[in-house]
């Protein structure tokens, strides 16, 4: 008898939540409570925003969260990147 496991992620149960999505949230709720006391309350509530639109889960990509997403286009876009160009002309057979 073989007990399979469907991931080797911890999920919190409620939504799918891991670790880090716990983390990134509570430090979008920190920075916006900051912000609310220091009555900035139109960044703190672009802050929350976009930490909502963050955490919200995407079905068709690997990852499952959007801020995942946006690291990986990140890291894609600003990675080196090295073309190059050989003409036919120039190859002697």
């Amino acid at each position: 008898m073989y007990i399979t496991m469907q991931t080797i992620k911890r999920n919190l149960g409620l939504f799918n939540l891991q670790l880090m999505d716990i983390i990134i949230g509570g430090i979008v709720g920190i920075i916006f409570t900051i912000l609310f006391l220091l009555k900035a309350y139109t960044i703190g509530f672009v802050i929350l925003s976009l930490g909502a639109l963050a955490l919200v889960p995407m079905n068709f990509s690997k990852c499952d969260r959007l801020y995942k997403l946006v690291i990986l286009f990140s890291r894609y876009m600003f990675n080196t990147k090295e073309y190059v160009y050989f003409s036919s002309d120039n190859i002697d057979v």
